[in-house]
Formats: C-alpha cells, structure tokens, sequence
C-alpha cells in the first residue's frame, strides 16, 4: 500500500536525523492480525536516543505513525528490534 510505504519512509527518515549511526538505522514492516507493524532497528548506542527520556521520543514517533494511519484506515504499531 502507498500509506504504508509512506509511513515507512517517513520512520526512517525520522531514525537517519535523531541516530548518531543513520547507516545502521533501518525500519522494516510486517503484517501481523491485521495490522501493519513498523519495527525500527538501530545500534545499541543509539536506542536510548530513539527511545528518548521517559519513553517520550517512542511514544510522539508512535503517535505521528498513528495519525497518519488513522487517515488511510489503517491499524498500525511500531516496535523497537532488538
């Protein structure tokens, strides 16, 4: 789907600005009970930037990906790969 690929693209755009390994940063997508999950993989020095201070990072990414899925119908989820 155009929404999917565009909320991807838009993941991985995010992970290359707030990494300081943009080339070890990657966002994947696989279906799982009917909806899309974004799993969003970086190295190990760059998980706490991604996670952010109390969660805050994750959650605003998971928000903006949830918005932008609400207008296409979509169910969506993002998950940090370990």
């Amino acid at each position: 789907m155009q929404a999917v690929h565009g909320i991807q693209q838009f993941l991985e755009f995010v992970l290359a600005g707030i990494t300081e390994r943009p080339a070890s940063a990657s966002v994947t997508s696989r279906e799982q009970n009917g909806s899309t999950i974004f799993d969003l993989a970086v190295d190990g020095g760059d998980i706490p930037r991604l996670i952010g201070s109390g969660g805050g990072t994750v959650n605003a990414l998971r928000a903006l990906v949830q918005g932008a899925a609400d207008r296409h119908g979509l169910r969506v989820g993002v998950s940090i790969a370990e």
